[in-house]
């Protein structure tokens, strides 16, 4: 498609075909974001498990360690009973010694 920019230039615009289809590590195929989201979904504890991670790093300002690993596990504890609330992944990082004291 071509149309005309700023100062009347020709802008060429180039469109391209995304596959939004995949498969997840274990093996699960998933064709599009609702199958993906279903997928996920099924594999709450192991998306707790990574995004409570990835929280730490970020909530650390360093890579996820393994000396990281049993406050990872105490952070999914707490929020499993909230049913893993993101806020309550927050709260327990944020009250956590590590956090407070690094």
């Amino acid at each position: 498609m071509t149309t005309r920019g700023r100062f009347g230039k020709r802008k060429v615009e180039t469109q391209f075909q995304i596959d939004p289809s995949g498969q997840l590590p274990d093996g699960t195929k998933f064709d599009g974001y609702l199958e993906l989201r279903d997928a996920v979904a099924l594999k709450t504890d192991d998306f707790a498990k990574g995004f409570t991670e990835a929280l730490i790093s970020y909530g650390l300002g360093r890579p996820f360690g393994f000396t990281d690993q049993e406050l990872r596990d105490q952070i999914i504890d707490q929020t499993r009973v909230s049913d893993y609330d993101v806020s309550q992944f927050i709260h327990a990082l944020v009250q956590s010694n590590t956090f407070q004291t690094k």
